[in-house]
């Protein structure tokens, strides 16, 4: 009970939030609806999940409202995810990933175009701004779900977007990321950045002088380390560096599935011991290694597209079904392993091509809570996996 009232407080009970969202009659239950599955979320687990702070730490949605005009504050039937789709899945905050691929533009463009996505990001919330708002720290956060509203946050994904310009110049362009609201930096991507090594490639490199420069000057403005996409040399460089909490934030676990942007097990527990953590990926290549495999070919094809144009393509495939209690897996074994401090959320909506079965898009997110009230998991346990340990970490590395 007092659990409850905890809950109901720090959303904003009283806001007309939850009331808005879901009518009386419908807080008997959630439907659903996935192909011929349904998923029946309980009045007692929605009503927790609505209350909750629910935090995504990564989507890449940018690149449809940057790119393709996508209107973020409508219903959508394609995509991931929308503003209508956030509210009923009780998603109070969204990491909105800042990106540009390497081949599409001139390397001189990638900070430039980088400062204009935000340009739109901002653009967007602007024009939604009766349901939506910037925020920079935990506490706004709290502060925006209390008042009903979701928050957007802002991460760079990639240090090549640094570029173009010397080591000082690059050291200025993540001042200026900092100054416009950036919380995360990934150091690198599917390729190696000035900073260090990716698990893209074969060899591996670690972090590098300049990127010592950079994790230096990131905890000194706030900005969290994010090791998604890492090499494991890199990590490992990095985790023995780091004075804060850092994070990955989409990815899930080696020991379940192989693929090398997942956390290994030593890599879990480096990561608890310096008070981080590891945000799980629901995409099914992270997830699933049968899934993995089968579609490597595709993956090849689809290398350079638009993600909006590779889940098309992919709808059109007949790939090995994953289902929602294989990302649950992913959650006990972080869990496990790392402890349930050190365990978040990072979707990878907008991105990856295909999702959990019962998890295709954000509006279904309570579905996730009631597989984790199976699992026998508490009150307080899910609520730390649903945004606590993102908050945590957010914090610990404001600029005070």
């Amino acid at each position: 009970m007092g659990s409850n009232l905890s809950l109901a407080f720090r959303r904003g009970q009283f806001s007309g939030k939850v009331q808005d969202m879901r009518p009386i009659a419908f807080a008997l239950l959630l439907c659903c609806a996935c192909g011929s599955q349904k998923h029946l979320v309980s009045a007692r687990d929605l009503d927790f999940h609505q209350r909750a702070i629910v935090i995504d730490a990564h989507s890449d949605v940018t690149e449809a409202i940057f790119y393709e005009g996508y209107d973020f504050g409508v219903r959508h039937q394609d995509h991931n995810s929308d503003l209508p789709r956030m509210r009923e899945g009780g998603l109070d905050a969204q990491f909105f990933s800042i990106f540009v691929h390497p081949e599409s533009v001139d390397l001189h463009e990638f900070f430039p175009q980088s400062m204009k996505e935000i340009d739109a990001v901002e653009a967007m919330v602007a024009a939604n701004s009766s349901k939506i708002a910037m925020a920079r720290t935990a506490d706004q956060i709290k502060a925006n779900a209390f008042a009903g509203k979701a928050s957007a946050l802002l991460g760079v994904e990639g240090g090549h977007l640094l570029l173009p310009g010397t080591e000082d110049e690059q050291l200025q362009h993540l001042r200026d990321f900092a100054a416009r609201g950036v919380r995360y930096l990934t150091l690198s991507w599917s390729s190696s950045s000035p900073i260090g090594g990716s698990t893209a490639e074969g060899e591996q490199e670690g972090l590098t002088p300049f990127g010592k420069r950079v994790v230096a000057e990131m905890e000194k403005l706030g900005i969290i380390i994010d090791l998604s996409h890492g090499s494991d040399p890199l990590l490992w460089d990095v985790i023995r560096l780091a004075r804060k909490p850092l994070l990955l934030t989409h990815s899930s676990s080696r020991e379940l599935s192989h693929a090398p942007r997942n956390a290994s097990d030593a890599m879990l527990t480096a990561v608890a011991r310096n008070g981080g953590a590891v945000c799980v990926d629901f995409s099914r290549t992270y997830l699933d290694d049968n899934f993995r495999k089968a579609s490597q070919a595709l993956l090849q094809k689809t290398k350079g597209m638009h993600p909006s144009e590779k889940q098309k393509l992919y709808a059109g495939t007949t790939l090995p079904a994953v289902p929602l209690s294989a990302l649950v897996d992913h959650i006990d074994h972080l869990v496990r392993i790392a402890g349930v401090d050190h365990v978040c959320l990072g979707s990878d909506y907008d991105s990856a091509p295909l999702f959990p079965v019962g998890l295709e898009d954000v509006s279904k997110l309570p579905v996730l809570t009631e597989e984790m009230r199976k699992r026998g998991r508490s009150d307080e346990d899910i609520e730390k996996i649903l945004g606590g340990n993102l908050l945590r970490v957010l914090a610990a590395n404001e600029d005070h």
